[in-house]
């Protein structure tokens, strides 16, 4: 296993001193060859993103869990060329989102040595992290914006276009797995006035910045799905329950220091996932052919703003007693703020749960501990 990695290794190396830099991976074909020699005794998994919150957590869960389908879990880490620096925890293969053709973007061989590619990297939606959490968040910008639109949909268009294009030689890789997030679902989840949706809701015309970006960004696998070759996932991400990343590290230490409260009339419904449990649905979904389409990752029971505000409070045993008002939140925060804090989000993974898969973290004061008890 150790010979592999480092053959691999001293491929990209190679590739990087003969290529331009905005070029896509060139390997020679034969070292190439002996590089994957072993993909049939492997379940090998390509990985954007393995640099952020999921990522590492999936990282996290696979060295825990070793095998996948019967065979070990091998990591290919697919890093952009213009990074500077390449994420541990597997192999590392470089590729250009920007590649005009399939093999410009990654090597085809490469793909179609994987078993599967889990495409998680996008620009965070959230804008800054200072040591008062809320504090270190700004307003949308329109660069901002257009950031988050372009690092989904530019990439994932990318990759499904070597995804479908791999697909010719030896119908590999089997699954493209691609993050979206629940707010396609809308923000207007406030108290009882809608009951949960789950993956059969109709999402077209819903309004919102973040509802348009998970649009755009499912649509974006298009060229993966026509090929008809290829289990296409669509992974809506609710809030990940992390202290390592995420909406909890900005709330943290606000709420350690005993400033927390609820946001606005604390209402708004709230969508979560614990770091744990999101890395062992994504692992679930590589294995259970039945899950295709749109996929709700996130808790079965989700809660209001209200009960999250407490439930951080009694995890940490601090008062909860300074609420953050609607009006300041508007005037801070705008469009943002509107979508992100004072709206809603109610939604239920009933694919997740018809396919047999079990949380471990359920409810919020669960996955709240969770997040305390792990280094996830």
């Amino acid at each position: 296993m150790r010979g592999v990695n480092r053959l691999v290794l001293t491929a990209f190396a190679a590739s990087r001193r003969a290529i331009q830099p905005t070029a896509g991976v060139r390997i020679q074909g034969s070292l190439m060859a002996r590089a994957f020699s072993s993909s049939e005794q492997h379940y090998t998994i390509g990985l954007t993103g393995s640099g952020g919150l999921v990522g590492k957590a999936v990282l996290n869960e696979i060295r825990q869990r070793e095998t996948l389908q019967g065979k070990p879990i091998r990591v290919i880490c697919l890093v952009r060329g213009d990074k500077a620096e390449a994420p541990t925890g597997g192999d590392t293969l470089v590729w250009n989102p920007t590649g005009a053709a399939a093999d410009d973007v990654l090597h085809p061989q490469a793909v179609a040595e994987m078993d599967a590619i889990v495409h998680l990297s996008g620009e965070n939606v959230s804008t800054g992290l200072g040591p008062l959490g809320f504090l270190g968040i700004r307003p949308w910008t329109d660069q901002k914006k257009a950031e988050i639109v372009n690092s989904r949909v530019e990439t994932t268009t990318a990759l499904s276009k070597a995804v479908a294009a791999a697909a010719d030689n030896k119908n590999k890789p089997k699954t493209f797995l691609v993050a979206s997030g629940v707010g396609v679902y809308g923000d207007k989840f406030i108290g009882d006035s809608l009951e949960a949706a789950d993956e059969s809701a109709n999402v077209d015309g819903v309004d919102g910045f973040l509802a348009h970006v998970s649009r755009e960004w499912e649509g974006a696998t298009e060229e993966a799905v026509k090929s008809g070759k290829h289990r296409v996932v669509n992974m809506r991400f609710g809030v990940v329950m992390s202290k390592k990343g995420g909406a909890l590290q900005k709330l943290y230490p606000v709420f350690l220091l005993g400033g927390g409260g609820r946001i606005g009339g604390g209402q708004q419904y709230f969508s979560f996932i614990s770091a744990r449990d999101i890395a062992r649905a994504i692992l679930h979904t590589l294995e259970t052919p039945s899950l295709e389409g749109p996929v709700n990752f996130c808790a079965p029971h989700p809660c209001t703003n209200l009960e999250f505000t407490k439930a951080l409070g009694s995890v940490l045993r601090r008062p909860t007693i300074l609420p953050f008002p609607g009006f300041a939140v508007n005037l801070l925060f705008g469009e943002m703020g509107e979508e992100m804090l004072l709206g809603g989000v109610r939604v239920v993974p009933s694919k997740l749960l018809d396919s047999g898969f079990e949380f471990l973290h359920p409810t919020i004061n669960s996955a709240l501990q969770s997040a305390m008890d792990e280094d996830i």
